[in-house]
């Protein structure tokens, strides 16, 4: 998890306290998605267990050749990756193709074709030239399809981004995941203030940390139930009761700007001062969004 705020903050309805962190599965290449079988919610582990994937991706490049040095005169025998090679048929000069060099294993080397008008399990023979000369021949093969990649991760789904029969680049993002399991599964990444502008009082967790269902996060005080705290003397309890609406003077507002406050609770337990019995009250006041915690204040009873 990460968050911005601090205890102490004031939060506007509707802001962000935490984000949570997701992991997010990119595809490996360009291609096709394909064979969706799976829901925001879902445990990947039963899914992938039923299915083999979260997903599978059908790489654009449907083709590729296996092949090695052994036809390539002595000039051409030295293969590199990512190298651009030309492709043609050997039972048909209409059929040709464009590919790259994906991997080499000493004399053995492979070929993905990215164009081509090749057949499936058609042999081929491949240049260093799209003139397809003879001394620049590296090698012959076959055509095999590329197996579609299948998607997998860890944990439970929080979101697809993707739907069946979608193109997609490679890089772009398949899915978002989190640890665990999402029982009442929510997509919602981030944990947001209560509807009215609150004070964040406490948190409970620290960036990077993990969580589980039902840990308290943080504390928020709601801004439009601030109330003080107050002592009354005994001799003045005869003077206010539950209900009452008294003035209420906060030191950090400025003298004279009195508050409204509404007495909600008094105390039945005394706690003495200087050998006299005060009493706790409890005022609920008008909201007001200068008012800090802490701030000193000073009721005014009703006459």
């Amino acid at each position: 998890m990460d968050y911005t705020v601090r205890v102490g903050d004031i939060l506007q309805p509707g802001q962000t306290v935490f984000s949570i962190e997701t992991t997010k599965v990119y595809a490996p290449c360009d291609g096709t998605i394909g064979g969706v079988r799976v829901l925001p919610g879902d445990e990947i582990a039963f899914v992938q267990q039923q299915y083999g994937a979260l997903m599978y991706l059908e790489p654009s490049s449907l083709l590729k050749i296996d092949s090695n040095t052994s036809a390539a005169n002595d000039d051409n025998k030295w293969i590199r990756v990512g190298e651009t090679v030309y492709l043609r048929s050997n039972g048909s000069k209409s059929r040709t193709g464009i590919g790259f060099v994906e991997k080499v294993d000493g004399k053995k080397f492979s070929v993905e074709v990215t164009e081509s008008n090749l057949r499936v399990d058609e042999k081929t023979t491949i240049y260093r030239s799209d003139r397809y000369e003879y001394d620049t021949r590296i090698g012959i093969g076959k055509t095999a399809r590329l197996n579609p990649v299948a998607i997998t991760g860890e944990g439970s789904v929080l979101k697809i981004l993707v739907t069946e029969g979608q193109q997609v680049k490679r890089g772009a993002i398949l899915a978002e995941l989190v640890e665990g399991e999402l029982p009442g599964y929510s997509a919602n990444t981030s944990v947001e203030g209560d509807h009215g502008m609150s004070i964040l009082y406490d948190i409970a967790v620290q960036p990077g940390q993990q969580v589980i269902r039902g840990q308290v996060l943080a504390t928020l005080h709601p801004v439009a139930h601030m109330e003080v705290e107050a002592d009354i003397h005994e001799l003045d309890l005869k003077r206010i009761q539950i209900g009452d609406v008294v003035q209420v003077e906060i030191a950090g507002l400025g003298a004279g700007d009195l508050l409204v406050g509404t007495v909600m609770t008094i105390s039945s337990l005394s706690h003495t001062q200087n050998d006299d019995a005060e009493y706790m009250v409890y005022i609920s006041l008008s909201e007001n969004d200068d008012i800090r915690e802490g701030m000193s204040a000073t009721v005014y009873l009703n006459e």
